[in-house]
């Protein structure tokens, strides 16, 4: 019973909370900042640069409420393989304070991933709003 309850309410809702952190914390640094310059600069298209600021805010909104869950793990994973691919990939694994690695994106692209596999949980917000067809 206890076992159950963890696999299905404690370890998602932890899985969520600590992205819904860094990626809201992330995310509202991106808006709040002069877009083409102030993070990305000539690394990412400004449209780019945009689309992941809000992303990464809507996508850690989503995953502190646990309301599209696995939609919103999808697209944060999407979000770190473009950061691994674009900004930290030539910097390799561990990379270098100056100009980090990608290991910290590859544990967060896990999150997300075991996020997408297994849902948000019991105590996620898709619990209570499901689509359901309608009697007559």
């Amino acid at each position: 019973m206890i076992d159950a309850m963890m696999k299905n309410t404690v370890a998602p809702l932890v899985l969520r909370l600590c992205l819904a952190a860094v990626f809201i914390y992330h995310g509202t640094e991106k808006v709040s900042k002069s877009w083409g310059t102030a993070w990305g600069g000539d690394q990412l298209p400004v449209i780019q640069q945009v689309l992941v600021g809000w992303g990464e805010l809507l996508g850690g909104i989503a995953m502190l409420i646990g309301f599209l869950t696995r939609l919103a793990a999808v697209g944060l994973a999407v979000i770190m393989v473009g950061a691994i691919a674009f900004v930290h990939g030539k910097n390799g694994f561990s990379g270098s304070p100056e100009a980090p690695g990608y290991e910290y994106n590859v544990v967060l692209l896990g999150d997300c991933i075991v996020l997408l596999l297994t849902g948000g949980g019991t105590l996620a917000a898709d619990r209570w709003v499901r689509l359901r067809p309608k009697r007559h």
